[in-house]
């Protein structure tokens, strides 16, 4: 059994997981800004926890990582287009996150980014096709700000020495069940959310990729081949 602590445990991705992972005889505590999902969290076997990331302090975040003392955290939050914004959940909050976890001696943390977070000016990661590159510019154009607060997020995220981390990278969401899968360096496609819930348990609950920033995209292989794939290549889709 292992137990985890979702930090933005309301949404949609978060909720998929929690409901995984109970039936899988694991521990979930779900940390969420209000009660707007406490009933249906209560209903999939989630522990609840209100505390707001916009308001919570450090101190705050940490006395409730000693008190639940987790082995994985998940930082599933996003301001989803709504206010406060991306600066100050998506990047603001993981901050508070890393920090939390480091007064309270937690190691271990799933991250869930988006694909192509990127410093655009290293040029383009080498297995983009063409069409990569289109979509890339699109994307861009359409939610900078939102990207940029990931960006810097991640980027953050790598100077914690302490954090045993992993970056799930999914690409446009959908409600589609989960299928199959392709992870790794990836072309930009879409992205089952019940599929990143699945592929985010199975890497919570095997060792190897540690360190690794991983695109998941709707593909043909199984979570178990693709993930075994990632550890034995080492490979990282974090192009800084």
């Amino acid at each position: 059994m292992v137990k985890f602590i979702v930090v933005g445990g309301g949404g949609k991705v978060a909720q998929y997981f929690t409901e995984h992972a109970v039936k899988e005889g694991h521990e979930v505590h779900s940390v969420i800004r209000n009660d707007g999902h406490s009933d249906e969290l209560k209903k999939i076997g989630a522990k609840i926890h209100i505390l707001s990331l916009e308001d919570a302090s450090v101190p705050d975040l940490t006395s409730l990582f000693t008190k639940v003392n987790p082995d994985v955290v998940i930082f599933a939050a996003g301001a989803g287009g709504q206010p406060p914004g991306p600066e100050v959940i998506d990047y603001q909050g993981a901050v508070k996150v890393y920090d939390a976890m480091e007064s309270s001696n937690r190691k271990r943390l799933i991250l869930i980014g988006a694909v192509d977070v990127r410093t655009r000016d290293k040029g383009w990661p080498e297995w983009y096709d063409d069409e990569d590159k289109k979509t890339s510019e699109r994307v861009w154009k359409a939610i900078p700000t939102y990207l940029d607060a990931k960006l810097k997020a991640e980027i953050e995220l790598h100077t914690r020495k302490q954090i045993q981390f992993t970056v799930v990278r999914p690409g446009g969401l959908t409600l589609e069940p989960a299928g199959g899968v392709q992870l790794g360096k990836t072309h930009l496609k879409q992205t089952s959310r019940e599929l990143v819930a699945k592929v985010i348990l199975a890497i919570a609950t095997s060792k190897g990729t540690e360190g690794l920033t991983i695109d998941v995209m709707d593909g043909e292989g199984s979570i178990k081949d693709e993930l075994n794939k990632v550890v034995e290549d080492g490979t990282d889709a974090w192009t800084g």
